[in-house]
């Protein structure tokens, strides 16, 4: 309720960063941080990768990468320069000078930049963050301009990073790209699609061109913000119509041997005339990672209404209703893990918690965090959405109907419907 967000051997990279890209057919796994972290290189046969590039993360509307608008230009980069320069990568507007800008600015240099390469800023109140390489993409984009086609690689290698819900999920990246390379793991399955276009700059129609096309295994495995559970995004779209498969449209197809002896194909040397598209292929299951510095807003995938705080409150025991999503702060909240497979989610306004102190069909409330577990709750995926137990009634987030302003409550007779599954999506960063 309202009152008044060829296999090529290469090196696996991880990287303590919101995403995680490797080389080749590389396998990697990031962290959450906005500065690098550890570093560890082992032998790989292709590029695994976690994803977590959110909607509001640069590529989107609260972030510059929106239909009409490049990352070039408008954000605070100028293409001719270096991005360590000051007339390259500004830091006193664009992308610098906000926390999701700066996540973005991130992605373009984990993308770009090679593993021995750091981006050195500052932002507008003069902070300094450093963001490493690891593709390896452009290189040369940071002392120098960027071409045409480094323009196309770096906004593959995004494109192919959204994840609207914000969490990390690993993934496996194959393309022509030297930096990457092509080949197949068979811990990662599931062909989710191909990625590729232009988000640097508009194009001559006055739009930016982020393409995708899906996967011949979309459906199976299916991720949460990621294709097959996110296929109307507005951020990019597929050239060759809903649904249509990547084997059918694009060409000069590679194949991989596997290690039974037959062939797959692991990805494409164009598709709708772009060159070198990223193909992403993900696992058949995984442990989602939420990442503790976004802010996320939770939608009911039955009522398509948020969760909200009742009436901006602060007071124990406070209500939480469902009603129209709206960008306001008592629909926020943030998901910090709190041990294995249990999160606390803390409303941004009053920092207390959403709890279930009241039984296995009660309506749930906020109060001071605990630590019991009336206050910790289990998420786990569920038809591209998410579930969200309770970790002492073991019921389940339930939204009661469609009615705007109704309480939400758990309900302990799990049927597997839509009224208990529910949309995360990443709005905010700290």
């Amino acid at each position: 309720m309202q009152k008044p967000l060829a296999t090529l051997v290469k090196t696996t990279i991880r990287l303590g960063l919101t995403l995680g890209l490797s080389v080749g057919a590389v396998a990697g796994m990031t962290g959450c941080g906005e500065l690098g972290g550890d570093e560890a290189a082992s032998p790989s046969a292709a590029v695994a990768i976690e994803n977590g590039l959110v909607a509001v993360n640069g590529v989107t509307a609260v972030n510059g990468l929106i239909a009409t608008n490049g990352i070039i230009g408008t954000n605070g980069i100028i293409a001719t320069n270096g991005l360590i320069a000051t007339n390259g990568l500004s830091s006193t507007s664009g992308l610098m000078t906000t926390a999701m800008g700066r996540r973005t600015v991130q992605y373009i240099a984990s993308c770009a930049l090679g593993s021995s390469q750091t981006l050195n800023k500052q932002d507008q109140y003069g902070n300094p963050h450093a963001y490493g390489g690891s593709i390896g993409l452009a290189p040369n984009w940071l002392n120098g301009g960027i071409s045409v086609t480094d323009e196309l690689n770096v906004s593959a290698c995004l494109i192919s990073r959204i994840n609207s819900a914000g969490m990390h999920v690993p993934l496996w990246m194959s393309a022509a790209q030297s930096s990457i390379g092509w080949g197949y793991d068979p811990n990662y399955p599931a062909q989710e699609g191909s990625y590729f276009g232009n988000v640097m700059r508009t194009d001559t129609d006055n739009t930016v061109h982020a393409y995708y096309c899906n996967g011949r295994d979309y459906q199976k495995a299916i991720v949460p913000g990621r294709l097959g559970a996110d296929d109307t995004s507005s951020l990019y779209k597929n050239p060759f119509g809903a649904g249509a498969l990547c084997d059918n449209n694009c060409t000069s197809k590679h194949t991989t041997t596997k290690s039974d002896g037959t062939t797959i194909v692991d990805g494409y040397g164009a598709c709708n005339g772009i060159s070198n598209p990223i193909t992403v292929w993900r696992k058949s299951s995984y442990n989602p990672v939420f990442d503790d510095n976004y802010v996320y807003k939770l939608v009911s995938a039955s009522s398509h209404l948020a969760l909200d705080v009742y009436y901006w409150a602060t007071a124990e025991n406070t209500a939480i209703d469902q009603y129209t999503s709206l960008n306001q702060a008592n629909q926020h909240f943030r998901i910090i893990q709190v041990a294995s497979s249990q999160w606390k989610i803390i409303d941004m306004v009053s920092g207390k918690a959403i709890t279930n102190r009241n039984g296995a069909t009660a309506n749930v409330q906020l109060n001071t965090y605990s630590g019991g577990s009336t206050d910790n709750w289990a998420l786990d995926d569920h038809n591209g959405h998410f579930i969200i137990r309770n970790k002492s009634t073991n019921s389940y987030l339930h939204a009661p109907g469609s009615s705007v302003g109704s309480f939400v409550n758990v309900t302990n007779s799990y049927s597997g419907a839509s009224d208990t599954d529910w949309d995360l999506i990443a709005v905010d960063s700290l």
